[in-house]
């Protein structure tokens, strides 16, 4: 078989470039040549097609490991794989609902008195005795895939603090285990969500489409993580799926990467036994056929290839099957086989061997072909036009605009791999550089820095072309005034780790921010930070890893309002957002006028608007500033709501848009109840869970339920928009109420 080092290396599909870029440097250093990187639920749905020879289709890859999720939207067609829509998280796995668990356990040995306050970040001890608590709690959650209740019994199994012997006695159920890990479950379902948005969004396919759900990885063993799939998946309404496949969940990925090795390095054979260098030839063909004739398509490898002179197929009696010339190609020997004849049904033994000039074999290979019945299922491997792979995450490039740094997009997130971009940019001072800043979402991979004459002329074109190979790895190069560069995009060094006295201040910052804020801006802000911030606090003791993960997304949304080079609040980019949104309506040429203004005038205010705002972020006035932001905001809010009243005039179109808000609304409303972060705190915990099942409860009730008897065809549109209008009201009744779930039980001051 083949000996080469040689892999196909497999990446959650969430993976930022550096990390791919440091998986398959990881590959190189160990003396690995990588052949292709593939995402593993990609690999996945390859294996899966492989095994129970399903054709074309489309699959929902649910892939939860230990340490990562992600979820892929795949198409197959034609045994070609085409991602259509990705999504997950790096830093949610089976680990964290090990981490809840032995976090359960901890409290209810501080209950029973023992010192175990631990600080897990900064004393090792302490690190080591949540870790015997993990351990444990890995145990029982495996247990409890099984059964409904798992008794815990040890004893000694560390000294707390104090060097008092720990011993753990009790008893824990399947619904108390589901109920510490529901929010992390949920998270899942809503990335899911997410990737079925982008797959809707870039190519029409929806969960309606989906024929097959997968799950993949060792956790999907948990009975909640297959229950909840199944229940929001699986269905009438729902997918085409009948129920969820689970194959070999711990191996289905690597088996996978094996299916589509095969397919794009080929099978190689070795021939060790005529000289000291082996021969290795590389058949590319496929090795089974429903036809009543073959062929054989391959390389060779070998210290006497270029005394070889024909190559040939002996059948099992020895007989001639097939000879061809071979030809050099790229320093290879390459060779093909045609119309080889196939007797019958079955195993087909064949003998490779390529000889020299006077007929001897220089090196010789065993090779079976197969002959598939009409019955039997021909199962599909991809193949080499297949563009099994996407980028995870969009590639920006920052440049300036109006003396601004932002971000311009280079290539998206979806794009199908291999990738290749061209780009023009232009020089905008006289800096005596050019600096290329490249980031992935937020996150910056890569700065090319080059050096060029002081008096370069402003609007200097710099070329620049961005290339993102099968393997996943990047490359930068370009031109500007004749002198070329090229990149190599390398992994950057690890993000700083945060101590408690930072996050502090962060959060500190947080609250700054939000005292700068009203009306809807402080809505979004809420909305995006609070989840973050109760994260935390929940991750604060237990899990510095993703403390520190929770800690970076939530610097990026306070870097969105409050930006640390300005030190201005809001950003600017919030700014920019606003004012977008007022051009966009204000400017609508329509002959409507909106808060009493035509055309003109609102040019004339916008402008005026535009001068205050310029003025006041150049001299980082922050007074100023918020005051400019703050008419902004309230022209925006003034307009927004004219056009409410705009469109509730038009009872027809106001009843479309009102009900496909709702809907949306609704949504996202259910999204945020299921993902809400409950308290550490037991009875918190307890009094939280109870006003989350009281409000979903009332939400379908209320809302859900009567929104989807909603009739639009045929209706009498006055009295449908009376009855929408009210299931608005109870929405955000419902919100607002939501909003009060991480204080409740506080007193007031």
């Amino acid at each position: 078989m083949c000996i080469r080092d040689r892999a196909v290396i497999t990446v959650p599909a969430y993976f930022d470039a550096p990390q791919i870029e440091a998986t398959r440097r990881a590959g190189e250093l160990a003396d690995i040549e990588v052949v292709g990187m593939l995402q593993e639920p990609t690999a996945a749905a390859m294996y899966y097609t492989w095994k129970h020879g399903i054709g074309d289709g489309t699959f929902l890859v649910y892939d939860l490991g230990g340490g990562t999720f992600d979820v892929s939207v795949i198409r197959c067609m034609l045994g070609e794989y085409q991602v259509l829509g990705i999504d997950g998280d790096n830093y949610l796995g089976g680990d964290d609902f090990d981490r809840k668990l032995a976090e359960f356990f901890r409290k209810h040995l501080v209950e029973r008195g023992y010192d175990l306050d631990l600080d897990i970040a900064n004393d090792p001890d302490d690190a080591v005795k949540f870790m015997l608590l993990t351990r444990l709690a890995q145990e029982v959650k495996e247990a409890l895939s099984d059964g409904d209740v798992q008794f815990v019994g040890r004893t000694n199994l560390f000294e707390d603090r104090s060097g008092n012997p720990v011993s753990l006695n009790l008893e824990v159920s399947r619904e108390e285990f589901e109920g510490l890990i529901g929010d992390l479950v949920e998270e899942t379902v809503q990335s899911c969500e997410r990737a079925l948005a982008k797959s809707m969004e870039a190519a029409g396919v929806g969960l309606g489409d989906v024929d097959h759900v997968l799950l993949v990885g060792g956790s999907t063993r948990v009975p909640l993580v297959q229950k909840r799939v199944l229940d929001v998946f699986v269905g009438e309404g729902k997918s085409k799926a009948e129920r969820v496949l689970i194959d070999e969940p711990d191996t289905c990925v690597a088996l996978g990467a094996a299916v589509h090795a095969a397919n794009v390095a080929g099978l190689g054979l070795i021939d060790d036994t005529t000289f000291e260098e082996p021969s290795v030839v590389t058949v590319t063909s496929a090795l089974a056929t429903k036809s009543s004739t073959a062929r054989v398509v391959g390389r060779l490898d070998s210290p006497r290839g270029e005394e070889v002179e024909s190559v040939v197929l002996l059948d099992g009696a020895g007989g001639i099957a097939g000879i061809a010339r071979p030809e050099l190609d790229g320093g290879e020997l390459v060779f093909a086989l045609d119309e080889l004849e196939l007797k019958g049904d079955g195993d087909h033994p064949f003998s490779l061997e390529f000889c020299d000039r006077e007929g001897e074999p220089l090196a010789a290979f065993e090779l079976t072909l197969a002959r598939l019945s009409r019955a039997e299922i021909l199962r599909s491997t991809g193949s080499a036009l297949s563009n099994p792979s996407v980028l995870a995450k969009d590639i920006y490039l920052e440049v300036v605009r109006d003396g601004r740094p932002e971000r311009a997009l280079l290539l998206g997130s979806g794009e199908s791999l291999p990738a290749q971009g061209s780009y023009r940019f232009y020089t905008a001072d006289h800096a005596g550089a050019v600096i290329l800043r490249l980031f992935q979402n937020r996150f910056p991979i890569k700065t090319v820095h080059l050096s060029v004459p002081e008096e370069t002329e402003l609007g200097t074109s710099v070329e620049l072309k961005l290339s993102v190979d099968e393997a996943m790895s990047m490359v930068a190069s370009g031109e500007i005034l004749g002198q070329t560069f090229w990149a190599q995009i390398e992994p950057p060094p690890a993000r700083e780790i945060k101590d408690w006295q930072q996050i502090e201040e962060l959060l500190n910052r947080v609250d700054v921010v939000a005292r700068e804020l009203w009306g809807n801006e402080a809505r979004y802000f809420r909305d995006r930070t609070n989840p973050l911030v109760a994260g935390i606090r929940e991750t604060a003791r237990t899990d510095p890893d993703k403390l520190q993960v929770l800690v970076g997304r939530l610097e990026e949304v306070v870097e969105d309002y409050h930006q640390r080079d300005t030190e201005l609040t809001p950003g600017f980019g919030r700014y920019v957002a606003l004012m977008d949104a007022i051009k966009r309506v204000a400017y609508r040429d329509d002959g409507q006028l909106r808060l009493g203004m035509n055309l003109d005038e609102w040019r004339g205010r916008i402008g005026q608007l535009e001068v205050a705002a310029d003025e006041a972020f150049e001299s980082k006035d922050q007074r100023a500033w918020g005051r400019a932001f703050n008419q902004v905001q309230a022209l925006w809010e003034s307009l927004a709501q004219d056009e409410y009243r705009f469109t509730r005039a038009d009872s027809e179109g106001y009843v479309r848009r009102l009900y496909l808000s709702l809907c949306a609304e609704v949504s996202e409303v259910s999204e945020m109840l299921a993902g809400f972060n409950y308290s550490a705190n037991p009875e918190t915990h307890a009094l939280q869970e109870r006003e989350v099942a009281r409000l979903e409860a009332e939400l379908a009730e209320r809302v859900s339920t009567p929104l989807d008897a909603v009739e639009l065809e045929g209706a009498a549109h006055a009295q449908l928009k009376h009855e929408l209008d009210l299931l608005a009201e109870a929405v955000e009744h419902i919100r607002r109420r939501y909003e009060k779930l991480p204080t409740i039980g506080l007193v007031r001051h």
